[in-house]
């Protein structure tokens, strides 16, 4: 390593961020600058393995030089970005697991952190001491032993967005329902995605349905680009579904609130939706991703969305239409879990999905009529994982974490830049800031990778 390379690293590892998953709060999972280009991500190496105490099902984030992830038991943990000590732990304590990912307040005073009480507290950055506060903790569920705090965290706006679902075999009572959380004071609105005109948090006994989870790694995505208000995005699981005949059921749904989570603002759903149901097919396995604006597009907000179903849908985000309005259908050929990662790539939108065999990458091409299709660029088998992981784009390299190995490919191309050793992994996921490449595995750790 040069002088030159290693003060830039130096100065870079505390002045690049990863706040939340996906980067920011439309989850795409790509950061367009730094020293990790393809011409030095071959010089990758190992820098610390960390042990968590727990598994971490899940992703880190890393604010001024420190990663924050939450373990499956439910305890957060801070590790030093340099050297992988761990600066402070803050347990909660209930009858279930989380999977959740904390984020960080955007003054970095702040970290947010989901828990198995059924809260979501607020930690001071630096000493992990909880803070008590203008409303926190935030009860996000009345029945954590049977709803999970499954999905990522989220904010933006001057809120925070936090999701539930059911545990794994779908066993009752559960009701998948966005709470939006205003950070000035804690004040709380809450969407039920059943028996959704009631807005107060479900009970065994509220609602006479039960299902309709939000369990997707991204969970509540946030709409990037100014017309849109802030609006947010959820995308549901197996449930009932009746809104289009007058009912107040959302099962197997993308639904669309306005920021503040007070109001339904639009929906999508598939024709299939009875199948879906029927054969435990989720859609809401993904998250919905954000496409950047198309100046030339019919079309010009889209929004890509995959499913348990194994079809990836493109969507007309300013208007989702209801049932059935697809811009456009895709067979991806497996089921789809892992949330897409979307980069502008200089005007060219790119979306990467993370399979069980590998990547695949679309790109977004629109003609002369203004009409926009995905077209598949390219497919790259990058070891096997159980249902595929999210992946993270910098400066054109992708990267990927399959079981044992994490893998760097060019972006553009799909070929192969680099591997890296790691343990198996199941929902973990990479994350690429100041030169570096983190990620968790099912051992228990916490891996870090340098130039």
């Amino acid at each position: 390593m040069t002088a030159l390379t290693a003060l830039l690293l130096a100065l870079q590892l505390f002045a690049g961020e990863w706040p939340t998953f996906g980067a920011d709060a439309a989850r795409t999972g790509a950061v367009g600058s730094g020293v990790l280009d393809a011409a030095h991500a071959a010089r990758l190496h190992p820098a610390w393995r960390a042990p968590l105490g727990d598994v971490a099902d899940a992703a880190p984030i890393l604010v001024s030089g420190t990663l924050y992830l939450t373990t499956k038991s439910g305890t957060t943990v801070a590790v030093n970005a340099r050297d992988g000590h761990v600066e402070w732990r803050f347990e909660t304590h209930g009858p279930g697991i989380t999977t959740s990912v904390p984020v960080a307040d955007p003054n970095r005073k702040w970290i947010y952190a989901p828990g198995v009480d059924g809260f979501v507290h607020r930690l001071d950055a630096r000493t992990g001491k909880e803070d008590r506060s203008r409303g926190f903790p935030v009860r996000i569920t009345t029945m954590p032993q049977s709803e999970k705090d499954a999905s990522a965290l989220n904010l933006a706006n001057g809120y925070l967005y936090a999701a539930t679902s059911g545990y794994f075999g779908d066993a009752p009572p559960y009701a998948g329902h966005v709470v939006t959380v205003r950070l000035s004071d804690g004040a709380t609105h809450v969407f039920n995605t059943l028996c959704s005109n009631d807005r107060r948090l479900p009970t065994g006994s509220s609602c006479s349905q039960s299902g309709s989870g939000i369990w997707s790694r991204g969970g509540v995505v946030v709409d990037p680009d100014p017309s849109m208000n802030g609006r947010v995005y959820a995308a549901t699981g197996n449930g009932r579904f009746d809104a289009s005949s007058g009912g107040r059921n959302y099962g197997d749904s993308i639904v669309a609130l306005d920021r503040d989570g007070s109001a339904i603002a639009d929906y999508y759903t598939p024709a299939t939706y009875a199948q879906l149901d029927s054969g435990d097919t989720d859609l809401g396995s993904t998250s919905p991703a954000m496409l950047p604006r198309q100046a030339r597009s019919r079309t010009p907000l889209l929004a890509v969305m995959g499913g348990k179903d194994g079809v990836l849908r493109l969507l007309d985000r300013r208007h989702l239409g209801g049932v059935g309005h697809e811009v456009q259908r895709i067979d991806a050929g497996e089921d789809l879990f892992a949330t897409p990662a979307v980069w502008n790539d200089g005007g060219t939108a790119w979306v990467f999905l993370g399979l069980a065999q590998g990547v695949h990458a679309y790109r977004l091409e629109t003609d002369a009529r203004g009409a926009s299709r995905l077209v598949s660029a390219w497919s790259a088998s990058a070891g096997q994982s159980r249902e595929g992981t999210t992946p993270a784009v910098s400066n054109g390299v992708l990267f990927y974490a399959a079981s044992g190995t994490l893998y760097a490919l060019n972006a553009r191309s799909g070929r192969k830049l680099w591997t890296g050793s790691i343990g198996d992994v199941h929902w973990q996921s990479p994350i690429v800031a100041a030169g570096r490449v983190y990620c968790a595995d099912e051992d228990g750790k916490l891996n870090a990778f340098e130039i």
